[in-house]
């Protein structure tokens, strides 16, 4: 088959528009950058397209039922959002979970109003590494599922359950009547961050937008807030900082259980 050589070919076409936000919510699918992030979606399944250039040898196990198409370096540029492409983009089917699915599993880390597409995959691929049940971003969140946001989880979308387009509100009526708490990561937390290591598993960890962190009316829906030790002279942490110190903090209890706490 003829390598695709023009960005106007209509295939190209459709799998660009995909990186509008729109354009997935209407259709279902997302773009996929990259041999690992591309690896760990082929393994889940969700892969239906896939382009890759000539030279790009990513040692893909790509299934029978997956449409492969070898095109231009211009080609892949056109549909990769990373300034250096990595030779391969899929396009890849989109799957979300339900609350009721994640809720009493374990620990859930709880991303409202992120904004920042690199911060959210960051902390998707954390939540992965330490185990997390799932992950879920409330009504006003960036798109897990946008080029920049797969990209930075690097494969981690695919390994737990996401949630999306929910309220606070109902994500802490869900956890009450799981009984997992709902706790929230502030810099006026009056708990140390550490001290979630004797909090019993599983619980729900609640991080806020990058500039102004957990709004006022979040309180209403926490059980608590705990805050991460300042010793330093910096004002504060990147959200994804934080969370892999917090996200990390709650894992301890539920995989080191009988760890001793921290006083701040």
């Amino acid at each position: 088959m003829e390598p695709i050589t023009s960005v106007r070919n209509p295939r190209i076409r459709a799998a660009a528009a995909l990186a509008r936000r729109r354009e997935r919510r209407e259709r279902g699918h997302h773009l996929v950058e990259g041999p690992n992030a591309v690896r760990e979606a082929l393994a889940a399944g969700v892969v239906e397209e896939l382009y890759v250039t000539a030279d790009a040898a990513p040692g893909l196990d790509v299934p029978d039922d997956v449409v492969c198409h070898e095109v231009a370096d211009h080609v892949l540029e056109r549909l990769a959002d990373a300034t250096t492409p990595q030779g391969v983009v899929a396009v890849a089917r989109t799957g979300t979970a339900g609350l009721e699915e994640v809720v009493g599993e374990g620990l859930l880390v709880v991303l409202h109003a992120v904004a920042d597409p690199g911060n959210a995959g960051t902390i998707i691929r954390t939540a992965d590494a330490a185990g997390a049940a799932g992950i879920v971003l409330t009504t006003g969140s960036v798109d897990p599922f946008a080029p920049k946001t797969v990209r930075a989880a690097v494969g981690s979308t695919y390994h737990l359950p996401v949630v999306t387009d929910v309220d606070l509100a109902d994500v802490a009526l869900v956890c009450r009547a799981a009984g997992q708490p709902l706790l929230g990561l502030d810099a006026h937390g009056e708990r140390s961050v550490f001290d979630l290591a004797v909090a019993t598993p599983p619980l729900a960890l609640v991080l806020g937008n990058e500039a102004h962190g957990l709004p006022a009316d979040a309180a209403a829906h926490l059980d608590d807030v705990v805050a991460i030790p300042r010793w330093g002279r910096a004002e504060s942490l990147n959200v994804a900082a934080a969370a892999a110190v917090a996200v990390y903090a709650a894992a301890r209890a539920v995989h080191v259980p009988g760890t001793a706490p921290t006083r701040r």
